[in-house]
């Protein structure tokens, strides 16, 4: 009996051409090209539920555990546990320890993002490979996988292939619909295997960094051995993305930023707010990883500030005493903010109040 995918995921967190590590990018059989942020690890729970016929109606279920970080940009390294596999008959539990990397992203100029990955499964007693090509298309992201797998059932190192594509549709910052086809090239119809199917619901979660999404699909566990076998039978359930960023608990504070040097103030409109473009260079700073790049900032009277947000969730630049709030900033925008008296101001995230920091103007 096969499995399901794992849905490996999003973002994502949040390198190159994908904003994230979640599910809005990539299809719950086909994850593709993701690769976690340096200093980020990824917890992925994947879920699958099938309950017997009538009169018992027994509920089983399938989990798979995702747990993944990155050393060096465009890489991640990590493994899948899933606990209910059927995949070999002598291991219900399934282990795949892999590597991935993206080298050429859409992002960057490439055509289309390439993706690699290559682990150990220990059920399966052997190697498996993955090579990836996704291109974005407006809201679609479509991806095609073909994958090299050891063949679980014999001893004599025989490899088997697989092939498939799918992708997400996008119609909403927080809503995607996704799904996916693969099959191995030599499906057995002694042991029931058909080609490997999904299609679900994501959804990100306002203000998080995570997302869920609900599927149905005729595949087990979520290992690329998993992934590329169907089955009959159609299996119900969810997948939820969580990324932990490590600098929130660990590392040095940043020192303090410099001031711009004389003449470097950027001008700006009468009052504080520098909406529209500013004449001059000025400040900048970033909220990413979900914390701000510059959290102690010393500038002098006039200065403006430029703040963008190069996180996939909104947030925003709120003073502690209320003196100014830039609203919601979404990924990829910009706020600017004119500072015309001398002071000291902390600041925070209204969504994210563990994201702070402090400007001193002299």
């Amino acid at each position: 009996m096969p499995r399901l995918l794992r849905a490996i995921v999003l973002l994502a967190l949040l390198p190159g051409g994908l904003a994230a590590q979640g599910s809005l990018d990539r299809s719950p059989n086909i994850s593709g090209d993701w690769v976690v942020r340096p200093g980020v690890v990824q917890f992925n729970f994947l879920h699958r539920f099938v309950s017997s016929p009538a009169p018992v109606r027994k509920v089983s279920n399938f989990p798979t555990f995702l747990l993944a970080t990155s050393f060096f940009k465009s890489t991640t390294l990590g493994f899948n546990y899933a606990t209910n596999s059927t995949l070999a008959p002598a291991f219900p539990n399934e282990w795949e320890f892999f590597f991935r990397a993206r080298p050429l992203a859409q992002a960057k100029g490439f055509p289309v993002d390439v993706g690699g990955q290559v682990g150990w499964n220990v059920a399966a007693d052997g190697l498996d490979g993955e090579l990836s090509l996704a291109r974005q298309f407006g809201p679609i992201r479509a991806i095609a996988v073909g994958r090299a797998l050891s063949d679980p059932y014999t001893t004599d190192g025989k490899a088997q292939f697989a092939f498939g594509g799918g992708g997400a549709f996008k119609f909403t910052r927080h809503l995607a619909l996704s799904g996916d086809w693969a099959s191995l090239t030599d499906l057995s119809a002694a042991r029931g295997e058909k080609a490997a199917w999904s299609a679900g619901l994501a959804i990100a979660i306002p203000s998080t960094p995570h997302t869920i999404s609900l599927h149905a699909t005729n595949t087990n566990t979520g290992t690329l051995q998993g992934a590329s076998r169907g089955a009959k039978q159609v299996r119900y359930g969810f997948e939820f993305t969580i990324p932990i960023t490590l600098a929130r608990y660990f590392g040095r504070k940043p020192a303090p930023a410099p001031a711009p040097a004389a003449g470097a103030a950027a001008a700006a409109a009468p009052g504080h707010v520098a909406e529209g473009p500013v004449t001059g260079p000025a400040f900048q700073s970033a909220m990413q990883a979900m914390q701000f790049t510059n959290q102690s900032i010393e500038i002098t009277v006039g200065t403006t500030i430029e703040w963008k947000n190069a996180d996939p969730v909104p947030h925003t630049v709120t003073a502690d005493d209320g003196s100014f709030d830039s609203g919601m900033i979404d990924g990829g925008q910009v706020w600017r903010y004119t500072f015309t008296k001398a002071g000291t101001y902390p600041f925070h995230c209204t969504p994210h109040p563990f994201m702070k920091g402090t400007i001193v103007v002299k």
